[in-house]
C-alpha cells in the first residue's frame, strides 16, 4: 500500500527562536486553512506532492478511491464520488444523502473527532481527505493511506473547495461550482433586499428542552453575513446566538422566523408546548403568518457549498418566491460561463 510521506512531513515545521518570529509563525496560516491555499507540485509520473493543514503528502495524481472524512459536499459539487464518507450515528446528513447511493458510511468512533479506522482500512483507499488536525489521528490514519487535512472553518470555506478540486484534478468544475454560487449570492442578496429590506429575520431552533436563536454562526452566518439580511435586537448582546425561554420570547422582534425542531421526542415535546404559550403567540413573525419550517436541518448546520446553495434557494423561496427562478438562474448562468 502507498503510504502518505515520511516522518518528517507529518507534522507542521517547528516555529523558528525568537518572539518576533513566533509571532510571525503563528499569524501566518498553513496550506489548507484560512485563504492560504494548498500546494501541489508533481512527485513523478503518477504522483504528486501536497502541502495541507499537518505537513506535505505524496498522494497519486488521480485518486480513484477517496475516503471523505470531511468535504463530502464539496466533492460531490465538482462531480467526484467518494468511496466512503463520514457520516453520525443517523447515518449520512439529509441533503447529501440522495447523491451518497452505494458510498460506505464510516461512522465515528469515541466521539466526532475518531474514525472507524478498522473500516477505513478494509476499504483500501488511495486517499483519505479529512478536516481533523489531532496529530495523533493524523499519524493513525496515513498508516493505512496518503491523508490531507484541511481546515473546516465555520463557514468560509471558499478556497476550500478550490483545494479539492486541485487536489482530484477538477480545478476548473470547482471554480466554475464558486462561480455559480457567488452569482446567486448576489442575485438573492438583492432580491431579498428589495423584499424584506430590515425587517429582522430569525434562525429559530428547537434541540432537546432548549430553544436557541442563531446569531452569526450556522444558518445564521448565510443570512446576515452573505445575504444581509436583518438579525433581531436581541443577537445584539449576543453575536454567536442566544438561548430562549419561553418568557424571552417577548423580546424577540423577528419578523421572519425559519424554524428547526430535531426530529425527536423530547425536542417536539418542547416544539408542541411552545406553540401554545402566550409568548410565542406575541411573536411578530407569528403574528404575521411568517414562520418557515426546516425540514432538512443538516445544510443549516454544517453545510458545504451545495448545502448552502440549497439554503438560498429556501430563504428566497420563503421570502421572496417571486424571484427564485431569477436566482437559480443567474447561479446557473455563471457557472456555464465559466466554464466556456
Amino acid at each position: 500500500m502507498e503510504c502518505g510521506c515520511d516522518a518528517s512531513t507529518h507534522s507542521p515545521s517547528p516555529l523558528t527562536t525568537g518572539k518576533g518570529s513566533q509571532n510571525q509563525q503563528m499569524e501566518a496560516p498553513r496550506p489548507g486553512a484560512a485563504s492560504k491555499p494548498i500546494v501541489v507540485t508533481r512527485a513523478d509520473e503518477r504522483h504528486v506532492r501536497v502541502e495541507h493543514l499537518l505537513g506535505a503528502t505524496v498522494v497519486p495524481m488521480t485518486p480513484r478511491r477517496v475516503c471523505a472524512l470531511a468535504f463530502t459536499d464539496e466533492l460531490l459539487a465538482i462531480g467526484v464520488q467518494p468511496l466512503a464518507a463520514s457520516c453520525s450515528a443517523t447515518g449520512f446528513s439529509d441533503y447529501l444523502r440522495p447523491q451518497l447511493d452505494g458510498v460506505v458510511p464510516i461512522y465515528q468512533m469515541m466521539g466526532a473527532m475518531f474514525p472507524d479506522l478498522e473500516a477505513i482500512v478494509r476499504l483500501q483507499p488511495d486517499l483519505i481527505l479529512t478536516a481533523n488536525p489531532d496529530p495523533q489521528t493524523y499519524s493513525q490514519l496515513s498508516k493505512i493511506a496518503p491523508v490531507v487535512v484541511l481546515h473546516r472553518s465555520d463557514w468560509d470555506d471558499r478556497v476550500r473547495i478550490l483545494d479539492v478540486g486541485r487536489l482530484l484534478g477538477k480545478e476548473a468544475e470547482a471554480a466554475a461550482v464558486l462561480a455559480g454560487y457567488d452569482a446567486k449570492v448576489a442575485a438573492a442578496k438583492t432580491a431579498l433586499q428589495q423584499k424584506v429590506g430590515d425587517q429582522p429575520v430569525s434562525f429559530f431552533r428547537v434541540f432537546g428542552r432548549q430553544m436557541y436563536i442563531h446569531g452569526h454562526t450556522r444558518g445564521g452566518l448565510l443570512l446576515y453575513d452573505e445575504l444581509g439580511l436583518q438579525p433581531p435586537k436581541i443577537i445584539e448582546e449576543s453575536p454567536r446566538g442566544y438561548m430562549l425561554s419561553p418568557e424571552s420570547l417577548l423580546q424577540l422582534d423577528s419578523q421572519h422566523l425559519f424554524v428547526a425542531a430535531e426530529d425527536n421526542l423530547g425536542a417536539q415535546r418542547s416544539w408542541d408546548r411552545l406553540l401554545e404559550h402566550p409568548a410565542w403567540k406575541r411573536v411578530p413573525a407569528v403574528q404575521q403568518g411568517n414562520v418557515y419550517p426546516i425540514h432538512e436541518q443538516h445544510q443549516w448546520l454544517t453545510p458545504g457549498i451545495q448545502g448552502r446553495s440549497r439554503m438560498i434557494d429556501e430563504i428566497v423561496g420563503a421570502l421572496a418566491p417571486e424571484s427564485l427562478e431569477s436566482v437559480q438562474q443567474a447561479e446557473r448562468s455563471a457557472y456555464e460561463a465559466s466554464r466556456s
